[in-house]
């Protein structure tokens, strides 16, 4: 029978990868994930996989290629199969030499006919919805099949996080993560989901929920395999169904009782689900701003949230005593420093328990990517949202660098606009040094109390993310 094996450098439970292994070894087939296969390909040789996985985002893309062809160098026979977002809208990465079968959307199903079908001939597995095949010269381009319905999401195999624990680091952490929905009803210019939306048109709802026993049934065994300290939901619109939300608070209440965090959309926040979520257990919500600025962020960033709406779910929060995180963004090329300062304001004035800043990436095929580029890509995103700016102009990519870097300092110091841009514009003596520094305090403490870690832990997740970027 054919064999795959998925491959990753972030040192983290991979969401993706897990469900993939899990419904595919359900199957009775073979499926394993293994982290950074430069130093583990001695194992890749041993297994000699038909299959290779590569799922990743649009900033993990030169990674992916270029571990693509070391893997095909080293493993000339077996077939590389990428996947994820970045795929999924740029299926004609398939034209790269490495890369054999592009996977689009949901790869459950597709992916277990193409371990089902295989023979060892590329005709065997021509015809597969969801996938771009290449034969020789030629490349079979099917179309996607049908979402997977709220039932046949319920019924899907729990999580496979076995393959994780070999390394100690992810067996041991605090920190574990669950899904219970797919799909964002949004249109925010800089996410994927409008594209989505366009690719699936027809095929099935996009948002579509587990049921509350699916999930609480998941959570019961991995409570009692690995437990944790705090879970983070990673649902885009966790409290997007308030009767599912109820019901799940309800019976988590009563079968789980550890600490949550999940996200949401500041207008859909209300007094009455904070505090089914506080009774539940739910450690800190998290929604974002974006931008201080209304227009910016419902012109600009097509986010449907008015500053009415987040003052009404900062209420909500600071009623029930919950903490909360917001996501913010600065970078927009046309964006001044009264404008990223109205964006420290209202975090300000909100008093935001963990204020987290990045800078704008447009990425590939969102609509705020063609709007900034207008259609030529002269300006180009990076693999940190951390890090820089995709503004072309020297100054003003130092002064939004500055600006994130310094984002939750002025936030919690309450600076004013005039010490902020004297801060921004006209920074002290090492400040290529320092304003990194102060940023990654801040950074690393919010993780410490969100999520519940150590330093020494926190150290040591950090030398793996640092390997793994390399």
């Amino acid at each position: 029978m054919a064999k795959i094996i998925f491959v990753q450098r972030e040192i983290e439970d991979k969401l993706g990868p897990m469900l993939l292994t899990s419904f595919i070894k359900s199957r009775g087939l073979e499926a394993k994930i293994i982290i950074d296969p430069y130093k583990n390909i001695n194992e890749f040789k041993k297994i000699k996989p038909d299959f290779i996985g590569i799922s990743f985002c649009s900033p993990s893309v030169d990674w992916a290629i270029a571990t693509s062809i070391f893997l095909k160098k080293n493993l000339p026979r077996s077939l590389i199969v990428v996947g994820g977002p970045h795929p999924t809208f740029f299926p004609q990465i398939i034209e790269q030499n490495s890369v054999d079968i592009v996977c689009i959307g949901e790869g459950e199903k597709p992916l277990y006919k193409l371990l089902k079908k295989y023979n060892g001939n590329i005709s065997s597995i021509e015809n597969i919805s969801n996938l771009w095949i290449k034969n020789g010269n030629s490349i079979i381009k099917n179309t996607v099949c049908p979402l997977l319905t709220e039932d046949e999401l319920s019924l899907l195999p729990f999580s496979d996080r076995s393959h994780y624990d070999q390394y100690p680091i992810l067996k041991n952490n605090p920190h574990k993560k669950i899904w219970t929905s797919r799909g964002c009803p949004f249109n925010c210019s800089y996410c994927f989901n409008a594209t989505y939306k366009r690719i699936y048109k027809g095929q099935g709802k996009i948002v579509r929920q587990r049921s509350v026993d699916s999930v609480i049934n998941e959570l019961i065994e991995l409570k009692n395999n690995y437990g944790w300290r705090c879970l983070e939901i990673i649902d885009d619109q966790f409290l997007y169904n308030k009767e599912w939300l109820f019901n799940f608070c309800e019976r988590y209440a009563k079968e789980i009782n550890l600490p949550f965090t999940c996200c949401s959309i500041a207008k859909q926040i209300k007094p009455e689900l904070v505090y089914a979520l506080k009774k539940a257990g739910c450690r800190t919500i998290n929604f974002a701003i974006e931008s201080g600025v209304e227009r910016i962020r419902k012109e600009i960033y097509n986010k449907p949230v008015s500053d009415d709406d987040i003052y009404k779910a900062v209420d909500a929060l600071h009623a029930h005593n919950m903490k909360f995180l917001t996501f913010n963004m600065i970078g927009y090329p046309d964006e001044t420093l009264e404008d990223i300062y109205a964006t420290i304001k209202i975090n300000q004035k909100i008093k935001t328990t963990y204020p987290w800043c990045s800078i704008l990436q447009p990425y590939p095929g969102t609509e705020i990517s063609n709007r900034i580029n207008k259609g030529n890509n002269s300006l180009k995103f990076t693999y940190s949202y951390f890090q820089s700016s995709i503004v072309q102009d020297p100054e003003k990519r130092k002064i939004f660098s500055n600006a994130q870097k310094l984002f939750t300092y002025c936030v919690k110091a309450n600076i004013d606009y005039n010490k902020f841009t004297q801060l921004v514009k006209n920074p002290i003596l090492m400040t290529d040094k320092l304003y990194p520094l102060i940023f990654y305090w801040y950074y690393g403490r919010d993780i410490m109390r969100r999520l519940d870690v150590d330093w020494r832990y926190l150290v040591y997740l950090g030398r793996y993310w640092l390997y793994s970027w390399k």
